[in-house]
């Protein structure tokens, strides 16, 4: 068991996804990165003629792999205020770049380099897609929300029959007012309140209290 999925096993509410699954995902991400930064410095040292023109689509998709791939990893190890239209939008991006790397890599024929380099990438692109069909299946949907929830509450936290969530239903005026205005504007998109984007605490407060009380 690596560490970050001792970690993402000790979440104190229950995940979307299977802790081993995500930890294996965000693993794999961080490897992939650190392979393609190693590979774009090696094809910077390239030599041959006949391959440095190719080098330099190499390193180019490999340094926009290695970032896709960090940026995925850390968006994949957040499940509390889970966003799943972002989240999947990251993935696939990540998964194309990949796949970009992956082409350019091969090209490099017969250097070892480029060639576990697009190891890497094919692999982390097949483990992506397996968390992928997860997160679509019925499965992996019934506890991985296709909403946000708010920022106050952890992912896949239990929300009464309106589709609220506890926090949003059951906080008082005076708890209210101990809020972040942005907890506060999160709560207020939950009652269905809309313009809140602009207003300030007091006016959120007293829009979601006539919300309730409507």
């Amino acid at each position: 068991m690596s560490m970050v999925e001792k970690v993402l096993d000790a979440y104190p509410a229950e995940p979307g996804l299977p802790p081993k699954l995500l930890a294996q995902a965000v693993d794999k991400l961080y490897e992939c990165a650190g392979a393609c930064l190693a590979c774009a410095d090696a094809a910077a040292a390239e030599q041959d003629p006949q391959k440095i023109a190719m080098s330099v689509k190499c390193m180019r998709t490999d340094h926009d792999c290695a970032d896709l791939c960090t940026v995925a990893a850390r968006v994949l190890a957040r499940q509390t205020g889970y966003d799943a239209p972002t989240t999947m939008a990251v993935v696939e991006a990540t998964r194309t770049v990949l796949r970009a790397s992956c082409e350019a890599c091969e090209e490099l024929k017969d250097l070892k380099y480029a060639e576990l380099s697009a190891k890497v990438s094919r692999e982390t692109d097949q483990l992506l897609g397996e968390l992928v069909e997860k997160m679509r299946s019925s499965e992996g949907a019934g506890g991985y929300p296709t909403q946000p929830p708010s920022a106050t509450t952890p992912a896949g936290a239990a929300m009464n029959d309106d589709g609220q969530t506890g926090a949003s239903s059951g906080t008082s005026e005076d708890e209210l007012r101990e809020m972040h205005v942005d907890e506060l504007r999160d709560l207020a998109r939950e009652e269905g309140l809309s313009g809140v984007h602009d207003m300030r605490k007091e006016e959120l407060i007293d829009a979601i209290s006539g919300k309730r009380r409507s």
